[in-house]
């Protein structure tokens, strides 16, 4: 079996003993996306076509860039994860730089299935405090981190409130997100046969 590539992600496989071939990709990239072909070396030649589709799951906290909330009152963030052909293994949430998805003291953890290629995970908190205030980091295991600033208010009103100079908070996941690698799977047992 030939592989007309000299990138080296790609292989063709074939289990001893049967008629079928299977082209791997490792590591698959967006650039990857399109349309393939295989071959059998016959008379006449006999050609299999597949279009193969790479999607990258996106993350998104609803709300985002800022929220305010009251002292006292609760909090409940989503982190909607968007084509996602399979939920992501975890979520983890961090505020500012520690994560909380175990502290069972500070808040709930929940991810949903949403749809066929969308997935939730909900954050909630209650009688927020002023120390609760800060960045709020979803960490999706197929998809890239994404932040929202929580404010909460003690009797201030929102436009009163003071920025921070430097608002650019960002957080390196432990597992930096990965692309879902993919399997093309081209039987050819139907016409070797």
């Amino acid at each position: 079996m030939e592989t007309y590539t000299s990138d080296e992600r790609f292989e063709a496989l074939h289990l001893q003993k049967s008629n079928d071939w299977t082209l791997q990709i490792k590591y698959t990239q967006l650039r990857d996306s399109g349309p393939y072909e295989c071959q059998v070396s016959s008379d006449p030649k006999i050609s299999f076509f597949v279009n193969l589709t790479i999607v990258e799951a996106k993350a998104m906290i609803e709300g985002a860039p800022d929220i305010y909330v009251k002292s006292g009152s609760s909090i409940n963030l989503t982190c909607v994860i968007t084509q996602s052909p399979v939920p992501p293994a975890f979520v983890f949430w961090y505020h500012d730089e520690r994560m909380i998805n175990y502290d069972s003291t500070r808040g709930l953890i929940a991810v949903q299935k949403a749809g066929t290629d969308t997935a939730l995970s909900k954050l909630f908190i209650k009688d927020v405090q002023p120390s609760d205030s800060g960045n709020y980091t979803c960490c999706p295991s197929n998809a890239e981190a994404t932040s929202i600033t929580v404010h909460v208010l003690n009797g201030e009103k929102p436009a009163a409130m003071q920025h921070d100079a430097n608002p650019g908070h960002s957080l390196s996941c432990p597992f930096h997100s990965h692309r879902l690698i993919h399997w093309l799977n081209i039987l050819l047992w139907f016409i070797l046969r």
